[in-house]
């Protein structure tokens, strides 16, 4: 205020002053002139002044915030990208994609044994674990209970390939009880074929067998299942059967990463072909979105 108030009088005086005196006073007008400035330079910002070094360092603090928010901005895209990226990556190597009947080998290496050592207490039959149709070795094998690989043993490259990033699959190999589950011949050939699925329930531990392909729902020849005589198990009856802790349990049981991971696959597909609507198919992505596990 003292600057200010002498910058004032300095100049108050060098006005009334006559053009002989104004050369002299002109002087004590600079003088007074830089005296106010050093103090509006040297005074706080929050007192109302923003000094021109204060000034120099805010709009260096502005232009980084603004360099900080394009940053975020783009690690925010980076991240968009690397997702659909990994969504594109995985449909485009569906491991249930173009898989002949031919190429399940269901009954080769060490899963049935595995999954017998699993699911099978002392003497018990093997059984369906969808439709609890027993096992008949007698049967023809369209009417076979088989051990069934969730994930494909003839992609097991891909197994390997995915495995890589998804540690906690609960799977230590292609042959491994959790990639695994007796059905019936007929259901594993729906698997493969992505006309059937399982929804999985983690909380509750349990699986919803789904059936997304209607000709499989027609009370016709096709959506009769082939079992042993005296059986008449169709999939319309089966069509959203719960498998609960009478059958699996939080130790034994399926890999629910992978059922998931064919879930979303088989969604798509149906989708694609018209099998389900588009509301249908937000609904079903929404919920192997939220049951999705760790393992």
């Amino acid at each position: 205020g003292v600057a200010k108030a002498e910058l004032g009088v300095a100049e108050a005086k060098w006005q009334a002053a006559t053009e002989g005196d104004k050369a002299v006073l002109q002087e004590s007008v600079k003088t007074a002139q830089k005296a106010y400035n050093v103090v509006l330079d040297a005074a706080a910002p929050p007192h109302g002044f923003q000094s021109t070094e204060y000034r120099q360092q805010h709009e260096v603090l502005q232009n980084i915030e603004g360099v900080l928010v394009q940053i975020q901005e783009g690690q925010r895209e980076l991240k968009k990208g690397q997702t659909e990226l990994k969504q594109w990556l995985e449909l485009s190597f569906d491991p249930w994609e173009q898989l002949s009947q031919s190429s399940t080998l269901s009954q080769k290496g060490n899963l049935r044994a595995r999954l017998i050592k699993q699911y099978v207490e002392g003497g018990a039959v093997v059984e369906c674990i969808v439709s609890g149709v027993q096992d008949c070795k007698e049967a023809s094998h369209q009417h076979r209970v088989v051990a069934a690989h969730l994930w494909p043993r003839s992609r097991e490259g891909k197994f390997q390939w995915w495995r890589s990033g998804h540690p906690d699959t609960g799977c230590s190999d292609i042959d491994d009880a959790g990639n695994g589950l007796f059905l019936l011949k007929d259901i594993e050939e729906a698997y493969d074929a992505k006309r059937v699925c399982f929804l999985c329930d983690p909380l509750n531990i349990s699986l919803q067998f789904t059936v997304l392909d209607p000709q499989l729902l027609n009370p016709d020849q096709e959506g009769k299942l082939p079992c042993p005589a005296g059986c008449t198990k169709s999939y319309r009856d089966l069509h959203n059967t719960v498998i609960g802790p009478s059958k699996i349990t939080k130790h034994k049981r399926p890999s629910f990463q992978v059922l998931s991971l064919h879930a979303n696959f088989c969604v798509h597909a149906a989708f694609e072909k018209g099998w389900i609507s588009k509301d249908q198919h937000s609904s079903f992505r929404e919920i192997i979105s939220i049951s999705s596990p760790s393992k």
